[in-house]
């Protein structure tokens, strides 16, 4: 199972090799979990060019019938829950896993940079829709606060991991290493 939180480049880029001028998927047993709001969108012309390697590293995948699309929330596992978080795209998922009585969050692109944990109007200018992205993030950064949710942010520095505490009546990201 290879699970997708959203289709830019920088998260798409590793799904497929090309060799002899064909597409083969770089995990030929799994199926490519996705949003269909950001599969149906990625197609749209007046914004492809948000999605400029989608033709070569995610179409391909509904050809070799590996695709799996998914709307709203949805439990792919006992332990993995995919979460609706749109605004970064339309379709924007983060991934909630639970095991043994404990919770942690892949956050996807829902924060680019630590900072946003306490100013969250704080944009990037790759969030397709900036009002939906400071909604999802307040929202979800309450949530992790109020949950002492151990989460996991890709664009975050080394190591990634950490939890979203309050000091002073202002929200921090705190490392933590594994």
């Amino acid at each position: 199972m290879v699970v997708l939180t959203h289709l830019h480049r920088d998260h798409v880029g590793w799904n497929l090799l090309a060799q002899n001028g064909r597409y083969a998927p770089t995990f030929p047993n799994a199926r490519y979990w996705m949003s269909a709001k950001d599969w149906e969108v990625c197609h749209q012309p007046e914004v492809r060019e948000r999605f400029p390697n989608a033709p070569t590293c995610v179409w391909p995948l509904a050809e070799l019938g590996l695709l799996e699309l998914m709307e709203g929330e949805q439990s792919l596992t006992r332990e993995l829950t995919m979460l609706p978080t749109p605004g970064h795209t339309p379709g924007h998922m983060s991934i909630l896993i639970t095991s043994q009585g404990e919770r942690a969050l892949i956050f996807g692109d829902v924060a680019h940079n630590p900072a946003q944990v306490h100013e969250t109007d704080w944009v990037s200018r790759a969030d397709m829709d900036p009002e939906q992205t400071r909604l999802t993030r307040r929202a979800l950064v309450e949530r992790l606060e109020r949950e002492g949710m151990v989460v996991a942010a890709g664009h975050f520095p080394a190591p990634g991991f950490g939890k979203i505490i309050r000091l002073e009546g202002r929200r921090y990201w705190q490392a933590i290493s594994l």
